[in-house]
C-alpha cells in the first residue's frame, strides 16, 4: 500500500488562490460587467431613437400630402389649422401667408396684347407638430397655390 512517510515528507506547496488574488479577480469582472452594461444600455436608447425618428419621418409625407390639399383648396383665406391622427402619430398643423403675388402678364397669340394675370399665387409658411407619446417633432416647409 501507501508508505506514510513518504507522503508525510512531500514539501508543502498550496494551490489555489489568496483572498486578495480573489478580491482583485472580483473587482475586474464587476469593472468588465458594468461597463458592458453601459454599453448595451447607450445602444439600446439608441436604437429606441432611431426607430422613433423613422417613424416620424415615415408619416411626415403623407399629412403634408394632405396639407398640400387643404391648402390649394382655400380660398380667400391667409391663415389655415388642423389637427388629427394618422396611425400611432397625433399631429397638428398651422399655414400662414407669407407672400402674395398676382401672375404676371402673357402675351396673347390671337390678340397680339399683354393679358394681365388673373390667379393670384400664395406662399405659404407651414409649420407640423408630430407627436407620438410624450416624443413630438416639428417640421417647416413652404406650400404655393393659387
Amino acid at each position: 500500500m501507501f508508505n506514510r512517510t513518504y507522503i508525510h515528507n512531500l514539501p508543502s506547496k498550496q494551490k489555489g488562490f489568496t483572498l486578495i488574488e480573489v478580491l482583485v479577480a472580483s473587482f475586474i469582472l464587476f469593472l468588465v460587467i458594468a461597463s458592458i452594461t453601459v454599453v448595451y444600455r447607450g445602444a439600446l436608447l439608441s436604437s429606441g431613437k432611431a426607430e422613433r425618428t423613422l417613424l416620424f419621418s415615415s408619416f411626415v409625407e403623407p399629412i403634408s400630402e394632405q396639407i398640400r390639399i387643404q391648402v390649394q383648396s382655400s380660398v380667400n383665406q391667409e391663415q389655415l389649422e388642423d389637427q388629427g391622427t394618422m396611425g400611432s402619430i397625433s399631429y397638428d398643423w398651422s399655414a400662414l401667408v407669407v407672400y402674395k403675388a398676382k401672375a404676371p402678364e402673357q402675351f396673347n397669340l390671337d390678340t397680339g396684347e399683354l393679358d394681365k394675370g388673373k390667379k393670384t399665387f400664395l406662399m405659404w409658411n407651414i409649420t407640423l407638430h408630430l407627436q407620438l407619446g410624450s416624443a413630438t417633432r416639428q417640421y417647416e416647409f413652404s406650400e404655393v397655390s393659387w
